[in-house]
């Protein structure tokens, strides 16, 4: 039934809480999991997308400081999925990762897609209705948008919110 679990983590405690769960439905139905951090690109950002397409000479204009800091966070993005992989693997559990630059919500059901995901499983930040109108929600998006089943684990305590 579930070949492959996409698992968002944004490198928070409360994301990786979702883990478990995905460890659980992994082994019982033998699947992958696919740990995923979704990155925005921050260089990118401080231009228009249409300046990047019709000029690909705009991303000179990007500081250096600034392409390192993408490089830092994708490394460090790389070394956190990496440890949860590892301790994955201990479990006897089939894991990959990938860090890819985007939206989240947008990034995450095109990872899903792509990699012919069965599940989706991750955290919900346990946000109040109001909040989630204003500064919206990944959770709330994927869930409304996916064609795909999601898990949404929320929060054990308001602690994490």
């Amino acid at each position: 039934m579930f070949e492959r679990i996409i698992v968002p983590l944004d490198g928070s405690r409360l994301s990786a809480q979702a883990v478990p769960y995905a460890a659980e439905v992994a082994k019982r139905f033998d699947a992958e999991i696919i740990l995923v951090r979704v990155l925005p690109a921050a260089g990118l950002s401080l231009l228009p997308p249409s300046a990047v397409e019709e000029e690909p000479e705009a991303r000179d204009i990007i500081p250096q400081e600034t392409r390192m800091k993408d490089v830092d966070n994708a490394s460090n993005a790389k070394r956190y999925l990496m440890n949860w992989a590892a301790s994955l693997k201990a479990q006897g559990v089939k894991v990959s990762y990938q860090v890819t630059i985007g939206t989240p919500a947008k990034s995450i059901m095109e990872l899903a897609q792509a990699q012919q995901a069965s599940l989706i499983v991750m955290m919900s930040h346990g946000r109040g209705a109001f909040r989630r109108a204003i500064m919206g929600s990944v959770a709330d998006e994927i869930l409304r948008r996916s064609s795909l089943p999601v898990l949404i684990v929320r929060p054990k305590d308001s602690d994490t919110k």
